[in-house]
């Protein structure tokens, strides 16, 4: 009942619905902001790997609910929670749902040999020179946000957190069912 009374404030903008949905952000950890953000566009590098050299931006991502992570490889807490976003990945990821990692102020040497030559479900960004890191407001390592399928931000979370946990998914799910009608 949570998950479609926060749905219903993401379509209405009733402050009952959105208690709900910033209760259920709370829950999974996170802090709902009042009214969607915009967040700011970006293209970055994709880790390079057996791919030639791409690059992504926000566009990219749209249609889609993004979990998007600010980490470091040279960040402990960043490296113990990365784990719990390729879980999550894993849970929900797809058409309506994906993890997106941005390596703040690291080389595609260290993050290459963080992950030990496996490859993410989800793409991991090079932000080499912080410049994407700034536009989002991100303190530091790890920052989260949750963005909507229209890019905007709807909840973010600074310091690190076990991501797949059943509140998590609770959220994202509702930001799913959102964003459909």
């Amino acid at each position: 009942m949570a998950a479609f009374v926060a749905c219903l404030a993401l379509l209405t903008g009733s402050a009952a619905a959105e208690s709900a949905f910033a209760d259920l952000a709370r829950a999974a950890g996170m802090e709902a902001y009042a009214v969607p953000l915009k967040a700011p566009n970006f293209e970055l590098r994709v880790l390079a790997g057996e791919r030639e050299t791409q690059t992504r931006t926000k566009r990219d991502y749209r249609g889609r609910v993004v979990l998007l992570n600010f980490w470091a490889s040279w960040c402990p807490p960043c490296r113990e929670e990365f784990p719990s976003l390729e879980r999550l990945q894993q849970a929900l990821g797809g058409r309506d749902f994906t993890v997106l990692a941005i390596a703040v102020a690291d080389s595609e040497t260290a993050v290459g040999h963080f992950l030990e030559g496996r490859r993410p479900a989800f793409d991991v960004l090079l932000d080499d020179d912080r410049k994407t890191a700034g536009d989002y407001r991100s303190p530091g390592v790890p920052v989260t946000y949750l963005l909507d399928r229209q890019g905007r931000m709807l909840a973010g979370k600074t310091g690190p957190r076990q991501w797949d946990g059943p509140e998590m998914q609770a959220l994202i799910r509702a930001a799913i069912r959102a964003g459909q009608w």
